[in-house]
């Protein structure tokens, strides 16, 4: 190869430049993308905490707190720093994950290099890494910070533990240990670091041939202690969603051995990849839980039974299939059957695998070295192109869910995230088109997402309040059932019921945001003299306003009728700006021109005065 014109220094440089080209070329373009709506809020603009940028508190919540569910306060602070920098512009927090992303890329390569001393297997490993379709997700998603960041970490790991296990020092140790830990603080997923330092100790660093397993295991306690600590918290951040939707443990085990099948099947064949892909629910015919199977176990047999000839595939494969298993389903999290993201580092093994296996097994072709420049173009040029137009669909919610629901079926889950962000964007009809759509697709769960408009009648809306009454009388300590009960009664007027809902989920937990809104929204807005109380709106209003973070447009709407309310036009008219400011901020051009409207009212010392809250009487 041409390489050889170039000292080994000046290559590795070369490389370096090429892999950030790589990455630039699919990814730069997501500067100019925006939020897709889809747990951003969460993560960046709807939580006060972030958009306030970094500050000694922050510092010390992002610790001592839960955000968006997870214990992440690295991922936490890189959000931060991006508001601090750059405020709430999508674009600039798109940029920076991409320089995450293609550090990551560039450490991985000196790791493998360092680890191996296989320059251009490794360079070319990293550029799977850097530009395959399964990484949109991660790289193109603001809200999966977590996946480029520790990935990072988790190069700079590896690259700092092939130092440690070449010349032995308490310094490099201790840099091992630190980057384990912040790629552990940035996404809980890393808990399986102990697992892959000891694979890599087997091969590419053959320590087990020359030092004791005991000392080997000794090593990675500490390791092990950041994992446990992680996994624990994951556990309490989590609480409440860990398989929530009750999928018995037979189906979450078949569900894995599919899922690892895919993922393989991705690995090759990237088609029809989605951000969300919904779980089955039901067991699979027993041809394709046998064929799965036989795909898990068959590289597994061949990995342990030519480890001394290919200790590469031991290694690759076990690093592929032990990653996988904290986000495999077996403790189920959400009602998706696998995802695109969970790939970002797992992948990296296999990758390994098949490169060394096919290099080691074309080692005498003649013009090997011609052919595999060759075949390594041509599969970087495919693979770019399609992580490219893969990429493209992440610009927007209204280009992510519409490619969602054309590449998977029965995808309620996808139907109810495009409808709230139609309705963020002032789309009303469109919003509960999809919202309908997916309530025939799962019933049980109509009005169950709270800010997003079912708008059931007749017949659809009379079977969901008697399920839903059916649910409360045999679940009276389930409080989203309490919730979306009372919404559903709303909409048939029966206004009294629903606050005695929202009362009595409130008596079940005094933090629940859903009811104390519900609730202030109706005592301020209410035609009926007799379901208003101002102060209790105020009250209220204020809390579910503070536990969303103080950045909910929906939320400023109902505190300023509250104000309003209780004759407060000027702190009515204030909350009322400042909640036109976040409409505009994520492009809810309805709700925008809905506070033009109501400021006008409070300038003139007018309540607020909500017409779907009237009483059967009074229609």
């Amino acid at each position: 190869m041409y390489s050889l014109r170039f000292s080994l220094k000046t290559q590795k440089i070369l490389i370096s430049l090429g892999l950030a080209v790589l990455v630039s070329i699919v990814f730069a373009q997501t500067a100019h993308f925006d939020w897709v709506r889809y747990d951003d809020p969460d993560y960046v603009y709807r939580s006060d905490r972030v958009t306030s940028g970094l500050s000694f508190s922050n510092l010390a919540w992002a610790f001592t707190h839960f955000h968006a569910a997870n214990w992440h306060p690295i991922t936490t602070l890189s959000h931060m720093l991006d508001c601090q920098l750059f405020g709430v512009n999508p674009g600039l927090h798109h940029f920076n994950s991409v320089v995450f992303h293609t550090l990551a890329v560039i450490a991985l390569f000196f790791a493998l290099d360092s680890l191996t001393g296989k320059i251009w297997r490794s360079a070319f490993v990293a550029a799977v890494f850097a530009i395959h379709p399964l990484r949109a997700e991660s790289v193109a998603w603001i809200a999966e910070r977590k996946d480029v960041l520790s990935g990072l970490f988790f190069a700079l790991t590896l690259l700092a533990w092939s130092y440690y296990a070449r010349r032995k020092s308490v310094t490099r140790y201790l840099l091992a240990v630190l980057a384990a830990a912040l790629g552990t603080l940035s996404k809980p997923m890393l808990v399986t670091i102990p697992l892959v330092l000891l694979l890599i100790d087997y091969w590419p660093l053959n320590r087990l041939r020359t030092e004791k397993i005991i000392w080997l295991l000794l090593e990675k306690i500490p390791f092990a202690l950041f994992a446990a600590v992680s996994a624990v918290a994951t556990v309490l951040a989590q609480h409440g969603q860990i398989d929530t939707f009750g999928f018995p443990l037979p189906l979450r085990f078949e569900n894995a051995i599919v899922s690892y099948a895919i993922y393989l099947r991705q690995l090759i064949w990237p088609v029809d990849l989605a951000v969300l892909y919904p779980h089955p629910e039901k067991f699979f015919p027993f041809l394709i839980i046998a064929g799965c199977a036989v795909l898990l176990i068959a590289p597994s047999t061949i990995a342990i039974i030519y480890r001394k000839r290919f200790p590469f595939l031991f290694t690759g494969w076990f690093w592929f299939i032990g990653m996988l298993v904290p986000v495999i389903g077996i403790v189920q999290v959400g009602r998706q059957a696998h995802a695109d993201r969970y790939t970002y580092l797992p992948l990296i093994g296999i990758t390994i695998a098949i490169v060394w296996l096919v290099a080691e097994l074309t080692a005498r072709w003649r013009f090997r070295k011609q052919i595999g420049a060759l075949v390594s173009a041509v599969v970087i040029i495919a693979l770019s192109a399609c992580a490219y137009h893969q990429t493209t669909f992440w610009r927007n919610a209204d280009s992510l869910w519409p490619h969602t629901l054309a590449v998977t079926t029965n995808n309620d889950g996808a139907h109810l995230a495009f409808a709230t962000s139609l309705f963020a964007e002032g789309k009303t009809e469109e919003a509960i088109a999809h919202a309908r759509a997916a309530a025939e697709i799962r019933p049980a769960d109509a009005g169950f997402y709270g800010n997003v408009p079912v708008g059931l009648e007749g017949k659809a809306l009379d079977e969901a309040i008697l399920f839903w009454s059916e649910r409360v009388e045999t679940e009276p300590n389930n409080i989203a059932a309490r919730n979306t009960f009372g919404v559903l009664l709303v909409q048939k007027h029966q206004t009294r019921a629903a606050l005695e809902q929202w009362e009595a989920a409130l008596s079940l937990n005094p933090n629940d945001g859903n009811a104390q809104s519900n609730l202030a929204w109706v005592f301020a807005t209410a035609p009926d003299a007799s379901l208003r109380n101002g102060t209790r709106a105020v009250e209220l209003a204020e809390r579910a306003l503070k536990l969303a973070g103080g950045v909910n447009p929906i939320l400023h709407r109902t505190l300023a009728a509250a104000y309003a309310e209780a004759g407060r036009f000027d702190d009515a008219i204030a909350t009322a700006e400042r909640g036109q400011e976040f409409a505009e901020r994520e492009g809810n051009r309805e709700l925008t021109d809905e506070f033009v409207a109501v400021l006008d009212r409070y300038r003139q010392h007018q309540p607020m005065r909500d017409a779907s809250l009237e009483l059967p009487e009074d229609l």
